[in-house]
């Protein structure tokens, strides 16, 4: 087992030999950002060389793969600087090494901080390489073959509470009190430029109250027109991590406000990414047919108002039942900033990034 702040050194770690799946290949490891719920983020950030990068997707391409999937924890530290800051030229020297391998047509990413794009905005226009060559696409996209860049990120939570119990890490430099704006401005920055990423939310995290529910529930309306997918998951303690003793949170004891959650994600990601209406009508007149036959029985009535939002039910019936009013009669309690402010005390000038 690793200790914290530790991780295999760099030298240590083989080449690829083989074709791996979906054509991935690691270019750090470690995250560092602490988060308390997640083994990773309690090792410190480390950068694979280029060239040994360069190598292992050249084994792909051999093998007949087009697609680079570009593994990391966290895709802003690579060549970090000083203070977490990203190395942007070095990222843009990345991607283009990637894109020149012969055989290579797509780049495909994984996981990336929200604070990170927030605290450096102008580098996600500058990074547009990665969307010209993703594989994905959507016709909300404006580049080229309707084409948008992936990242994963968590979210975790809207409740400033929770966030500054367990992961205030995620947000540096900002303060915790500033996660909404945090989320709400990335959002904004990425969809802006063609990057719709796929967040986690987490449902049940220790000591989470109906309030801390009810601001994640009002992270989530003020949301409501991002381009993105949002997957809500029950907390469970991971080994290796500093929650790893606390207790996971069960389905049959989630409450009626983190079900109204937990539907509503659903609800946004088929509203934005199935595109067919036939088949959200054979979804929606599926709902009650579940409800009646087999959801009540297994998790009582409180999943009823939940389902039918995700169902599409009037909501002029279902914004006396549930605590989100979808008909717009009131405001989302959030809105994107036109600025978030970096406290003066991690305002400090970084050294240069060479």
């Amino acid at each position: 087992m690793l200790t914290e702040g530790h991780s295999p050194r760099l030298e240590s770690i083989p080449p690829l030999r083989q074709r791996s799946t979906f054509g991935a290949v690691e270019i750090t490891r470690g995250c560092g950002r602490g988060c308390q719920f997640c083994s990773v983020a309690r090792r410190d950030g480390k950068s694979d060389p280029l060239e040994h990068i360069l190598g292992n997707v050249r084994t792909q391409a051999a093998e007949g793969a087009d697609l680079a999937l570009l593994v990391t924890e966290e895709l802003f530290l690579y060549e970090r600087g000083p203070r977490f800051a990203a190395n942007v030229p070095a990222t843009q020297r990345l991607f283009e090494s990637v894109a020149a391998v012969q055989g290579i047509e797509c780049i495909g990413l994984t996981h990336g901080t929200v604070a990170r794009i927030v605290a450096q905005a102008e580098m996600i226009p500058e990074l547009q390489l990665a969307v010209d060559r993703s594989v994905h696409n959507h016709p909300a996209a404006t580049r080229s073959g309707h084409r948008y860049q992936c990242l994963f990120i968590g979210i975790e939570t809207g409740s400033v509470r929770l966030f500054k119990e367990f992961m205030k890490g995620k947000g540096y430099p900002f303060r915790p009190e500033q996660w909404p704006d945090v989320v709400l401005k990335g959002m904004e920055i990425l969809n802006r430029n063609n990057w719709f990423p796929f967040c986690t939310w987490i449902l049940g995290l220790p000591g989470e109250t109906p309030l801390d529910t009810r601001q994640s529930l009002d992270l989530l309306h003020a949301l409501k027109d991002a381009k993105w997918y949002v997957v809500p998951t029950r907390f469970v303690p991971l080994e290796d991590t500093r929650m790893q003793k606390r207790e996971g949170a069960k389905l049959f004891q989630l409450t009626e406000l983190q079900r109204e959650f937990f539907f509503t994600c659903w609800r946004h990601n088929l509203d934005f990414f199935h595109r067919a209406k036939s088949a959200h009508l054979v979804y929606n007149m599926g709902i009650p047919l579940y409800y009646y036959f087999l959801s009540r029985r297994l998790f009582g009535k409180a999943m009823k108002y939940p389902l039918l939002r995700r169902g599409h039910f009037p909501e002029r019936i279902l914004k006396h039942k549930l605590y989100l009013d979808f008909t717009g009669k009131r405001a989302p309690q959030y809105s994107v900033p036109e600025f978030v402010p970096i406290p003066e005390h991690f305002a400090r000038p970084s050294l240069p990034i060479i």
